[in-house]
């Protein structure tokens, strides 16, 4: 029998242990081992519920409270901000929901919203499906990405130095993520917790792993091998942290993972330690980004796609920064696609006076390009749109990086491909060309 519904609820903190007053019994032992509760979770309207009798009955009985902190969530609503209700069927399916974008999307996209906050939540079905894309796949996509390449790879538990400025950018923003992920974990702030892991996946998949990419096919075993040891300590890194807010994808990802003194689940792992962001190489990598973002809309305004080669960029930085090194310019020149860049103090005198530059200024950088066209670089061009379009069929056929090709060429790329043929080759894989009515490839 039930004395009262809520009077049995108050009273879990030690009947779930059936503690019956003596602390010597192993009951009792458990009982004191686990009270208080670090922190109890409900819904606002548990406050004169659960939460409200649990206190009485703990401070009449113990003169203590059953828990350390309250996370109180607020109401679920249907999308246009009525109550869901079973009769007018003014919510998606749950299971449905489920089945399609897996649990940890839903529960993923609910604790990034106000409902932690004791707010209400209109259900929005596709704020699930963005959680879905932006962190289920593209982490499926880094890792499928990492797996064709880390065969026989073990990933460390801790790493050196890294010497490649990609590498010790992608640990230090991984840091930074960690650090802002554990104060708010701490402060009980769940969806501020969540906010900053969007991001660092995004730069791991957008920025990193992309601008990577040629590292890993590299001939530099030494460069390639540090390559794809940075990118699974990364993944590892973010298995433990999704692990209290995506657990099925986090054990998912773990369990992929070669990793050195491996647990039996990421939930068995423990919380990475704190470590230190070097805020410098955020910062200039910052800029780089910042750079090649202008640079980029200054060949959109000119009409130049990206794979045809520029003479030159200059840049100035409003900011009061130390001037960039040369593996930064480095990637600005080839994410730009220019054969050279540096900084100018008198860009806006250079670009006004001068009609073959294009400039703009945005974000605190103003960017100045060479927009004429040489003999010389059309050519060059031609040659990555040539790449581009083999590979392109590489990718149509489900070829692997290991699959060797032969190119059939129409006669008008031969001259091209024959000029080229090293880089082109080298590039795409292939072992030999005949001449064709169309571009083509064949596995050799």
């Amino acid at each position: 029998d039930v004395f009262d519904c809520w009077f049995e609820s108050g009273s879990m903190p030690f009947a779930q242990f059936h503690y019956m007053g003596d602390e010597t019994t192993p009951e009792g032992k458990m009982f004191v081992k686990n009270f208080p509760a670090d922190f109890i979770a409900e819904a606002v309207d548990q406050t004169r519920g659960w939460f409200y009798t649990m206190l009485i009955l703990s401070v009449g009985l113990f003169d203590r409270a059953a828990f350390k902190s309250v996370i109180t969530t607020g109401l679920i609503l249907a999308e246009d901000g009525t109550k869901m209700s079973k009769k007018l069927k003014n919510y998606p399916d749950p299971m449905e929901m489920a089945g399609k974008y897996g649990a940890d999307a839903i529960r993923f996209y609910m604790v990034n919203s106000p409902v932690v906050r004791g707010e209400e939540l209109r259900f929005v079905p596709q704020g699930v499906d963005e959680v879905y894309k932006k962190i289920t796949l593209r982490l499926d996509n880094v890792r499928s990405f990492y797996e064709m390449y880390a065969t026989g790879t073990t990933i460390p538990r801790n790493i050196g130095e890294r010497k490649n400025a990609l590498d010790k950018w992608i640990v230090a923003r991984w840091q930074e993520t960690h650090a802002e992920v554990t104060h708010y974990l701490d402060t009980h702030e769940l969806d501020r917790a969540t906010r900053p892991i969007m991001p660092l996946l995004d730069d791991l998949s957008t920025w990193y792993l992309r601008r990577s990419r040629d590292r890993f096919k590299s001939a530099d075993v030494a460069d390639k091998d540090m390559a794809i040891e940075t990118t699974g300590w990364i993944l590892l890194q973010v298995s433990k942290l999704l692990a209290p807010f995506m657990p099925f994808l986090a054990e998912d990802l773990y369990l992929r993972l070669n990793v050195e003194e491996k647990k039996e689940s990421v939930h068995l792992e423990t919380w990475p330690a704190m470590g230190v962001s070097p805020h410098t190489i955020l910062e200039e990598m910052e800029t780089v980004r910042k750079i090649v973002e202008v640079a980029l809309a200054v060949r959109a305004e000119a009409g130049v796609k990206v794979r045809q080669p520029l003479a030159e960029l200059t840049y100035k930085v409003e900011a009061k920064r130390a001037p960039l090194g040369a593996e930064m310019l480095s990637i600005i020149k080839e994410e730009v696609n220019v054969k050279d860049a540096h900084l100018d103090e008198e860009i806006l005198i250079t670009a006004e006076n001068n009609p073959k530059y294009r400039f703009i200024s945005s974000s605190g950088v103003i960017a100045s390009l060479d927009t004429e066209i040489t003999p010389l670089l059309k050519e060059e061009g031609d040659v990555r749109d040539l790449i581009r379009m083999i590979q392109d069929l590489r990718k149509k056929a489900g070829l692997s990086p290991s699959d060797r090709i032969s190119v059939a060429l129409p006669t008008d790329s031969r001259s091209l491909y024959e000029k080229h043929k090293d880089e082109i080759a080298r590039t795409v894989g292939a072992t030999a060309y005949v001449l064709g009515e169309v571009l083509s490839i064949t596995k050799s």
